[in-house]
């Protein structure tokens, strides 16, 4: 019997709950087609009417779990925003908080970070973790672009070490939570070092050239 569009949707995100799991009990390198079908409840053949391979499946994975980041850094509504650094502030916090909220997406950030082993095997995978991370710095870079032209930051800022500081501070904050969640709440943690770092940036700590006194 034929299925309906509805059920093969529901297979589909099945699938995709299903290869979460596996690749973060087992790792990327570790995890098998067949882990993934058994997990899901379906069997080889549904999962490949939906996927290719598994790169095919981390791909649409990926596509899931950055999506509310595509959506908060979207160029229109970076052009849009009427105080980009206030928005910029909003949308670290916000990311962070999905993380405190939703087991599921803080899996997938410890896949992305811990569970992609630098194997031979895995170099599609690690090439598709490189592409969308390089998406992020771009976003991020154009957003304290458009800080910059908006005059919240000083005139002779060094923009790529702005980028890296702040960068550096969101994934080393991150790193320490996925490490020890229980060691402090994420909400108030990340607000003040977000906080601190946006300060840090606007005090002229990454500027080309200081005046003479």
């Amino acid at each position: 019997m034929k299925k309906t569009k509805a059920e093969s949707l529901q297979t589909y995100q099945q699938l995709l709950d299903a290869a979460l799991e596996i690749f973060w009990r087992n790792g990327v390198t570790r995890a098998t087609l067949q882990q993934i079908a058994e997990e899901a409840g379906v069997t080889r053949g549904a999962l490949y009417w939906h996927f290719k391979n598994k790169e095919d499946l981390f791909e649409a994975l990926c596509e899931r779990h950055y999506a509310a980041f595509q959506q908060r850094f979207q160029e229109e509504k970076l052009n849009k925003a009427p105080d980009v650094w206030q928005y910029l502030r909003e949308s670290m916090l916000d990311l962070f908080l999905r993380l405190e909220s939703d087991a599921a997406q803080r899996k997938f950030c410890e896949i992305m970070h811990y569970k992609c082993e630098h194997t031979e095997s895995n170099q599609t995978i690690n090439a598709l973790v490189n592409r969308y991370n390089r998406f992020c710095d771009e976003r991020v870079n154009r957003a304290l672009q458009l800080c910059y032209e908006q005059g919240r930051l000083p005139e002779n800022s060094d923009m790529e070490l702005t980028s890296v500081y702040l960068k550096s501070s969101f994934i080393g904050l991150l790193h320490r939570w996925l490490e020890r969640p229980q060691e402090f709440g994420i909400k108030g943690t990340a607000e003040k070092i977000i906080d601190a770092a946006l300060e840090t940036i606007q005090r002229g700590a990454f500027v080309t050239h200081r005046a003479a006194k």
